[in-house]
């Protein structure tokens, strides 16, 4: 007996996709479906039950238009310098695809409805700084201690960012399964400062990303083309 029709659960997952030139930009998205879709995604895993994410909502035109103009102008940044390092690796049918569905999100971004930008109190982790003081405190130990071989840095940046992550993801599917669409973008990180100072958030905060949300043009979405995960999925140990 399945807790859930699994069929339906499969198809959520699987057709939740990044959607850029098919958010409906004229649709507006009311205040209630925003708060409902939050109050799901606040119930994802978090570590150390921390709850110490935040959701900034953005609706105000003249506030999206100016975050807009941040966001075209490291988008330029961030295309130039990725045509050009990794040109070859992206110069595929389906990275042109993204790319043009990524300048139009860039190119339209101010009239999306809605824009959600999650945060996560206090700054991400300095791993080299953890791991030096990790050192510090271990020098006075015997070399036999095991402690010489833990390294603490990368799993607290792996903590800091993985209570987050998980209620993004839920409010994504949460949105899906109401006719709306969202993605990813963390196109105005480069403008962190400027982002917060225009909304008035703490630069003890951060910024993690920003989710356009809006409804969708038709509601026809399917699973992405992926490399098969058994292809990419070793067992006790690497490539086995």
């Amino acid at each position: 007996m399945t807790l859930f029709e699994v069929s339906e659960t499969d198809r959520l997952l699987t057709t939740t996709r990044s959607v850029r030139r098919r958010l409906d930009l004229d649709r507006p998205v009311p205040r209630e479906i925003v708060e409902e879709t939050l109050e799901i995604a606040v119930q994802a895993p978090t570590a150390n039950n921390h709850q110490n994410w935040r959701w900034l909502v953005i609706s105000e035109p003249a506030v999206k238009e100016k975050i807009a103009e941040m966001t075209r102008a490291s988008w330029l940044f961030h295309r130039n310098d990725v045509w050009t390092n990794a040109g070859r690796r992206r110069n595929t049918p389906q990275a042109r695809r993204n790319n043009e569905s990524v300048v139009a999100l860039a190119e339209t971004i101010a009239r999306v409805p809605i824009l959600v930008i999650p945060c996560v109190l206090g700054r991400p982790p300095d791993i080299e700084a953890i791991d030096a003081a990790w050192r510090e405190r271990m020098s006075t130990k015997p070399p036999e201690d095991p402690g010489h071989h833990v390294r603490l840095g990368p799993m607290r940046a792996s903590i800091f960012y993985g209570s987050i992550f998980p209620a993004i993801w839920s409010f994504q599917l949460a949105l899906r399964s109401r006719g709306l669409g969202s993605t990813i973008t963390c196109m105005h990180i480069p403008h962190e400062r400027q982002v917060g100072e225009l909304l008035g958030i703490p630069s003890g905060v951060t910024q993690v990303c920003m989710i356009p949300v809006a409804y969708t043009v038709g509601t026809d979405f399917r699973p992405a083309d992926r490399a098969r995960a058994k292809e990419r999925t070793y067992w006790e140990r690497w490539e086995a």
